[in-house]
């Protein structure tokens, strides 16, 4: 039977590993979040993903090794800074946001954050962002309707006065509009950038609510609930519901307490985690470096999850 909690022994050897083998983001968020370590230690290591331009790339987000400055990588650089709580003044806050505010596209249909720039198919990167076909990209990810415009809004909302007044408005009733026209049952993504969406309760509840509704009502048929579950890519309930504050957690408590005691069965033996997925062959020399900076980054991610559900042995 798995143990109840990670213990120190185990904590330890995932410690180690972000020391010996961690990006120096990941390794800077963990002394941050676990040894007091100050905020500027953690933003001068996430200074070493942004371009000229203000936004981020430089394989940030290591399934695209793209240096370019993208939507994708600038969104996870809003995650480290929401998880920051950085002011609003935040010089590499306001630049992402005024770079993010630049490159929306506009249409009939609303304001999107189309995922990467047409640059980076000559990049090494994972098979979901091929886009060497017209459209290809915005076809993989519904138009961009709700992934990641949905998290995008979400984090957002924590600094309301960035972008211009009434656009963050805008975009939130465009995005709880495609949200409630229905997510497709496989959108694992899509299902995360929601539940930020519904978690961010800045938001008003005349829009985040019926989101709140909506995915309470899906996602516990939706969720991964069983250790072989678990053991492949798919929506683990702790991406809907990362932390017990979640307004999701009640809904999906019970693929929760699974998913948390399958979370600390599957350490490695070195101490880490490791992606449920790859790149099926395709930039088959690259691969091993975006597994490797996976594994760094998604060993802070199970670290912090523990942390945040009390689950770390004293």
């Amino acid at each position: 039977m798995p143990t109840p909690d990670l213990t120190p022994e185990a904590f330890a050897r995932a410690r180690a590993f972000l020391e010996e083998k961690g990006r120096p983001l990941d390794t800077a968020r963990f002394h941050h979040a676990f040894e007091g370590a100050e905020k500027p230690e953690v933003l001068e290591a996430l200074r070493a993903y942004r371009n000229e331009n203000g936004g981020f790339g430089q394989a940030l987000e290591p399934d695209c090794r793209a240096p370019d400055s993208s939507v994708l990588a600038t969104m996870m650089a809003l995650r480290v800074l929401h998880e920051l709580e950085v002011p609003a003044h935040e010089p590499l806050l306001t630049d992402a946001v005024d770079w993010l505010h630049a490159h929306l596209h506009t249409d009939l249909d609303g304001s999107v954050w189309p995922f990467l720039p047409p640059q980076a198919e000559a990049h090494p990167h994972a098979p979901w962002w091929n886009q060497g076909r017209a459209g290809e990209l915005a076809r993989t990810f519904g138009g961009f309707r709700v992934n990641p415009r949905a998290e995008i809004v979400g984090r957002l909302w924590h600094w309301p006065a960035l972008l211009p007044e009434g656009l963050l408005a805008q975009l939130t009733i465009e995005a709880r509009d495609a949200m409630l026209a229905g997510l497709e049952d496989g959108d694992v993504n899509g299902h995360a950038a929601a539940a930020v969406f519904a978690g961010s309760l800045n938001i008003s509840d005349d829009h985040r609510l019926p989101v709140l509704e909506y995915l309470a009502d899906v996602l516990p048929g939706r969720v991964q609930a069983t250790p072989d579950e678990f053991a492949a890519h798919g929506l683990n309930p702790l991406m809907a519901a990362p932390t017990p504050e979640h307004p999701l957690a009640h809904a999906l408590e019970e693929p929760l307490s699974a998913a948390l005691l399958h979370l600390i069965a599957s350490q490695a033996e070195d101490g880490s985690w490791g992606p449920s997925w790859n790149w099926f062959g395709q930039f088959p020399d690259d691969w091993p470096t975006a597994e490797a900076e996976w594994r760094s980054a998604l060993t802070l991610d199970a670290l912090l999850t523990l942390k945040a559900w009390g689950r770390l042995a004293q």
